[in-house]
């Protein structure tokens, strides 16, 4: 990630030039396209560049219309334009002047960024050279890396089968982590924290920023915090014991990343697996194959699979459920809560199905939304909790209730980074488990914890203890 690429104003104009610049058939343009590509006929470069000309007119047109998601750091929910930021990051890190001003490096300087804004054509046509040596200027060299990395016309294919149960320990640490996947400040504060709580089991629920594309997928990894030797970061992955769910940010590359590199480094034949001992049963699901949904349009749907497969793990036997997507069944925030309408929908056909009922949710974690919230128990048949402050940074939530119609919270997260910057803190969520009773706790950047409240697999979900704040930022 860097700062540039999340400065909304400078990718809008970025993206405005290089739009301008590929728009008509050049010398620099094609060179710059057959070097990205290795498309070498003169009739397959200008096919090339008009699809890339289309694509960037309409993700010029979808970053005009975005409405705000109150992230500090702009990362977007079209496809066109995260691959457009994923290229601005890519060859930005080559960029020996602006090594001190990415997220990489904390020193990074505001206005830095301004000033290159207000001049981007004369930015954009400075010469660039690559680490291979290729001179080309600076817009050329992002039209190379945007058909590098290319757009997926199409998904990935769907992994076949279904994953085999797992066995929970009845005394375990599992460590949630959600839209973690950028290598910012933020998500290497995490990573550090997570490390030092020795977790048995972490789960990313998706988001690799910004398009999920193979290099962003190889960082992803190389920060991942569960490793063989817990005091050396740079060891290998523990298999056993990480999972990795799909988010909307790997499908913008198709999925095809995600499924062909962060799943078979974590030993992951499924993007949705179980785990469960004698009281609780965690389900991790794929929500963003199917743009948010669970349930599948036909039997042919490609996530027919996993539906069935879920059906079968609920009826199974009855048990604490708990479920870990991407995507948020629901919102205190009306545009989200519009854009959960799908899942929220599915969730209730869920539970309508026979043998299903009423009370098999019994708690339900998820990203997307860049902030952390818990919703109000007694309003929804499950205990929503939403922990998509992972490392996006984002505006500290100053509201006190939701907006008219959408779920009823009863804590949002206020902390911020540093007093009077209104920009809030990230965090992940520590689960403990101890035979009946699940302990969560809320652990942001700073290694402090927010607060907790413990669930009790005998009691229903409105048993156990009420979630305690500890800092008081509520009132």
């Amino acid at each position: 990630m860097h700062a540039a690429a999340g400065n909304k104003t400078f990718v809008a104009q970025s993206l405005l030039h290089v739009t301008e610049q590929v728009s008509a058939p050049s010398s620099t343009v094609s060179d710059a396209i057959s070097y990205g590509s290795g498309a070498a006929g003169a009739e397959e470069i200008e096919r090339r560049r008009s699809l890339l000309s289309g694509r960037l007119r309409e993700a010029t047109a979808n970053l005009q219309a975005e409405p705000s998601h109150s992230d500090a750091h702009y990362v977007s929910r079209f496809s066109g334009v995260g691959i457009f930021q994923s290229a601005l990051s890519a060859i930005f890190a080559d960029l020996p002047d602006l090594q001190g001003y990415g997220d990489k490096n904390p020193i990074w300087v505001t206005t830095v960024i301004e000033e290159i804004a207000h001049k981007v054509k004369a930015f954009f046509e400075r010469v660039h050279e690559d680490r291979t040596g290729k001179k080309q200027p600076l817009w050329a060299a992002l039209v190379s890396e945007l058909v590098r990395i290319g757009q997926a016309d199409d998904r990935a294919p769907y992994p076949k089968g279904a994953p085999q149960v797992q066995a929970l320990p009845d005394n375990a640490v599992v460590a949630p982590l959600a839209d973690w996947g950028g290598d910012n400040d933020a998500a290497k504060k995490i990573a550090t924290i997570v490390r030092r709580q020795k977790p048995d089991i972490a789960v990313h629920l998706g988001d690799i920023y910004y398009g999920g594309t193979k290099l962003e997928c190889e960082i992803f990894l190389s920060m991942w915090p569960l490793r063989e030797d817990v005091s050396d970061p740079k060891s290998q992955i523990l298999r056993r014991g990480s999972f990795a769910l799909n988010g909307n940010h790997e499908m913008y590359s198709g999925g095809e990343y995600y499924f062909n590199t962060v799943l078979p480094a974590f030993g992951q034949p499924q993007p949705f697996f179980c785990l469960e001992n004698q009281y609780w049963r965690i389900l991790g699901l794929d929500t963003a194959y199917a743009g948010g949904r669970l349930k599948p349009q036909s039997d042919q749907d490609p996530i027919a699979g996993q539906w069935n497969w879920l059906l079968e793990r609920l009826r199974s036997s009855k048990k604490a459920n708990i479920l870990l997507t991407h995507h948020q069944p629901v919102s205190a925030h009306h545009q989200e809560w519009m854009d959960s309408t799908r899942l929220r929908n599915d969730a209730t056909d869920l539970l309508n199905q026979e043998g299903i009922g009423q009370d098999a949710i019994f708690g339900w974690f998820f990203g997307h939304e860049h902030r952390c919230a818990l919703y109000k128990d007694t309003a929804l048949p499950y205990n929503a909790r939403l922990i998509g402050n992972g490392c996006i940074p984002h505006e500290v939530q100053h509201e006190k209730t939701c907006d008219p119609g959408c779920t009823e919270v009863d804590f949002f997260n206020k902390k911020e980074t540093t007093p009077g910057s209104n920009v809030a803190v990230s965090s992940f969520a520590k689960l403990t488990i101890s035979g009946t009773e699940l302990l969560i706790e809320y652990v942001d950047e700073t290694y402090a914890t927010w607060g907790a409240e413990v669930w009790d697999a005998t009691k229903g979900r409105l048993g156990g203890k009420k979630f305690t704040e500890y800092d008081g930022r509520q009132q």
